[in-house]
């Protein structure tokens, strides 16, 4: 009885979102945009063109509810308006949090943000908080990404494999729950690169660093993949 009555709550609050749902997508489109857009990354995100047009549809509407002297319409539907207003603003400095799956989703969607919050902090449209409170939604994706690669190997003969691994885990050390054994010794190093409660980057083949092409570029790589087999997580 406990379980039927509490799936029956739970079939109605389902319901209720699908009907509401419906009924925002069936409205004028400024009412239907005005009660999505919103600053949250969550949210949608609209183009000029939906704004013009929901503009002018309001515009229309507004006209209509005058000749009928129905004030309450035209309140609610000045009500809109305001709210489209504000949405457009704050679609300029907006964030979309895509979604990610993998890592190169993580790394495809972090990239685009950073590059968007740099443009947008350099042109005095937000600010480095601004910035740093929408990373958080990155910060899952990136653990998880780092996650999948520490459960796997990595082929140490494929240099795109290699670059890709270096470029992901680098941005993922943004977010701190990265941490080396580099400067470690003795017991503390023996059970920190030898972890029972940790994950940490393999090759799946034995490798002695050997590269081909620039020195300094080999350098580089060498260097900073070398960095990365240093790392581990907590499991």
């Amino acid at each position: 009885m406990i379980f039927r009555l509490v799936t029956a709550v739970f079939l109605c609050f389902a319901l209720a979102s699908a009907v509401h749902a419906d009924l925002t997508d069936k409205q004028p489109s400024y009412t239907r945009i005005g009660a999505k857009c919103g600053a949250d990354p969550s949210k949608p995100s609209f183009s000029a063109a939906d704004y013009a047009t929901a503009m002018k549809d309001a515009a229309k509407a507004m006209k209509d509810a005058v000749k009928q002297g129905n004030r309450a319409r035209q309140d609610a539907i000045a009500q809109s308006i305001t709210q489209l207003k504000e949405c457009q603003k704050e679609e300029a400095t907006k964030f979309v949090v895509p979604p990610m799956t993998d890592c190169r989703g993580f790394l495809k969607g972090y990239k685009a943000f950073s590059a968007r919050a740099a443009t947008l902090i350099a042109a005095g449209k937000i600010t480095e908080t601004d910035r740093d409170r929408v990373k958080e939604a990155f910060r899952k994706p990136a653990e998880a990404c780092v996650r999948d690669m520490m459960t796997k190997c990595i082929n140490p003969n494929k240099t795109s494999d290699v670059d890709f691994v270096i470029e992901a885990m680098e941005t993922a050390t943004q977010f701190g729950f990265i941490y080396t054994y580099k400067k470690k010794t003795g017991l503390e190093l023996f059970l920190t690169s030898n972890p029972a409660n940790s994950l940490r980057m393999t090759f799946c083949t034995e490798t002695d660093y050997a590269c081909k092409g620039s020195k300094d570029i080999c350098d580089n790589r060498i260097r900073r993949i070398k960095a990365i087999m240093q790392t581990y997580v907590e499991q």
